[in-house]
């Protein structure tokens, strides 16, 4: 040290020392990333499946919806021909009215799901443009961060 100064001077090997401390650090860093990386690609596989899910669950939303709009129709064709038999069919009427009111409600739960379906599309499809870019920042630090290891390799091996 330069008694005439508060500058400290630094050897070679501290500094050598001192960028092999770096460079370990920034690789356990970016493995660390890595890691991580690896677990958004397992979630945004997961978001494809819930999407695909998701799409199968509407179909079957669609198909409840198509039945019930059948069962109007044969309720209402089923109580006139009833009406028509007269008195001796009036059991058939009260039948065929049940089967139009659980229909309707079969049709009214079928749209409660589509909406609850669509709310879930809607969120699911953010979220899987968030992990996207969070992937795409990550793999963005990565190659940042080994481009620093490089470089700090390159100082300790000139």
């Amino acid at each position: 040290m330069n008694p005439d100064s508060d500058v400290v001077e630094v050897s070679g090997a501290d500094k050598r020392g001192d960028l092999l401390r770096r460079t370990e650090s920034v690789t356990q860093g970016v493995a660390d990333i890595k890691t991580l990386a690896v677990a958004f690609e397992r979630w945004h596989e997961d978001l494809s499946l819930m999407t695909a899910q998701s799409r199968g669950l509407n179909t079957v939303g669609e198909d409840l919806a198509r039945i019930a709009r059948q069962m109007i129709m044969v309720s209402i064709n089923a109580a006139i021909e009833a009406a028509r038999a007269g008195d001796i069919a009036r059991g058939f009427v009260v039948v065929a009215a049940e089967v139009k009111t659980q229909a309707e409600h079969v049709q009214e739960l079928s749209g409660d799901m589509r909406k609850i379906l669509h709310k879930g599309e809607l969120l699911t499809a953010a979220t899987f443009q968030d992990i996207q870019a969070g992937g795409k920042m990550m793999m963005a630090a990565i190659s940042g961060l080994e481009l620093m290891v490089k470089q700090l390799r390159s100082e300790l091996d000139p």
